[in-house]
Parts: structure tokens; sequence; C-alpha cells
């Protein structure tokens, strides 16, 4: 499976928006810039190893964005359907703005609750680095095993409850703030979210750590790089990327500051 990532954040980008052929030509040289939504592709990739997806499959992206997943895998999956939802309408319109610039005709959008929504029997459900920004209790578990056929699967990534830092973490004293108001979910470790899946009836078929040393040491790298300036998160951007990449080969499934769940719906 050929998978790709951010070729259309020149249409969601409001800094690329602005310089549309200049942004072409600086996507060709530094790949996509957020090196926090990178990092997460590298692991899904990884992930979808996991789940037999059908080429005709109907794929939910749960939490979407600006859709950069649902972009990858109506690609990969040509003849396939991708539902992209997200409860943020202005991040629904940019998407739809981008669909329409690209020319991509297999992603339908809603900018609603799931529970709201009808769906057809769903093949794949994915929430990357989303759950954490919902209070426990309304996790759509549910919503999602009841929209899934039977032996469909659901991935949800999230950051890890215990995080773990190298630089000093007054470094980083904005961000934390930002963290603690925003990550009203961040409540599993690994355990959890496993008891959590098998608790709304799903059979855990894969369960990992990630984002270890290395790349949260490219992390901290960038994060520091891009309060510098423009230039210092472009001077940063390359050694950070080779930081998480080396960090997907060397690391070691014990520890990570982000977990992962796939769990399957079983077969009637």
């Amino acid at each position: 499976m050929n998978l790709t990532f951010g070729d259309a954040q020149i249409y969601t980008s409001e800094r690329m928006m602005k310089f549309p052929k200049l942004s072409k030509a600086f996507f060709k040289v530094f790949g996509y810039t957020n090196l926090g939504n990178y990092a997460r592709f590298t692991i899904f990739k990884k992930l979808l190893n996991q789940v037999p997806i059908p080429r005709d499959g109907k794929i939910l992206d749960l939490g979407t964005g600006y859709g950069e997943y649902a972009f990858s895998l109506s690609k990969a999956f040509p003849s396939g359907l991708i539902h992209a939802l997200d409860i943020d309408p202005e991040r629904i319109y940019t998407l739809r703005q981008a669909i329409r610039k690209s020319l991509v005709s297999n992603i339908l959008t809603y900018s609603e609750h799931l529970g709201n929504v009808y769906l057809p029997e769903l093949d794949f459900v994915f929430s990357i680095d989303v759950f954490e920004h919902i209070e426990e209790e309304n996790m759509p578990f549910k919503e999602v095993y009841d929209r899934l056929k039977p032996g469909g699967h659901f991935l949800v990534k999230i950051p890890n409850k215990q995080q773990r830092t190298i630089l000093p973490e007054a470094w980083f004293e904005e961000h934390q703030e930002w963290l603690e108001d925003e990550h009203v979910g961040q409540v599993y470790d690994l355990e959890g979210l496993k008891n959590r899946f098998e608790m709304e009836g799903f059979e855990v078929i894969h369960a990992s750590y990630s984002d270890g040393w290395l790349s949260r040491m490219g992390w901290e790298l960038a994060y520091l790089g891009k309060k510098v300036g423009f230039i210092g998160q472009l001077a940063s951007l390359p050694l950070a990327k080779g930081m998480v990449l080396l960090d997907r080969v060397f690391h070691r499934n014990t520890w990570g500051n982000a977990i992962q769940v796939i769990g399957k719906k079983p077969k009637l």
C-alpha cells in the first residue's frame, strides 16, 4: 500500500494558500511541515498493515481535522469511500475547499457528532490523537461499534497518561498549559485503553507504545525551533524528522509517550 501524507497542506494552511506556487516548491523540498502530524502518520502507516481493508472499503476518519489522513487513504483506496467527520465547522469548511481544489471524488465530509450521523456499515474506523480532547464518559466507542460491520476494525491512538520529557519542562510551560486545558481525556495508559476496548465489546488484536526518547527529542527540537520563528522551524525540521524516523527503527515496545490499540468487532 502506497500511502502519502500532507499533499493537501497547500490547500489547508493559511500561510501556504497565500503563496500557492511558492508553497508547492517549498513542499517538494521540505515535505510536510507539522512535525507532530508527520510523526503521527509514520505510526498510522505502520499500524495500517495490521488491518485488512478491502479495496472498496468504507472508512471513517473520526476527528479528521483538515483531512490529512482522509486524503492519504482516498489515494490508497481509489475504489473505497472515505467518510471524514469533525465537530469543528471551520475545519470541515477548509477541508471541503481542499477536496474541491484537489479534484478528489471519494471523500464525504460531516460537521457533526458521530451519534447524529447516519453511515453505512464501515470496514474501518480510526481516530488519531483525538480522544484525549473528549471527556472519558463521552468517548464514542459505542457509536463506532454500532457502525462497524461484523469483523470491522477500530484504531485509536492517544497520548499516554504519563508523559516523559528530556529538556527542562519549564521550556515547554506554554504548551503544558494548553495540554491541561485541552487534554481532558488523556486518562489512559496502555492497559487502561485495552480494557476500555474490551469493555465496549471489541476483541483487541493489537496494542503498543510509540514515540520513545528519540521521537520526543525530535518534537522538542521542532517546538523550540518554531518558537524562534519561521527560519528556526525550517532549520530544525530535517533533524527533527530524522529523529522521528530513527525512533521508529530503534524504539522498543516497553514504554512510549503515545499508545495505540486496534479492536475488532466480533463476527456474528
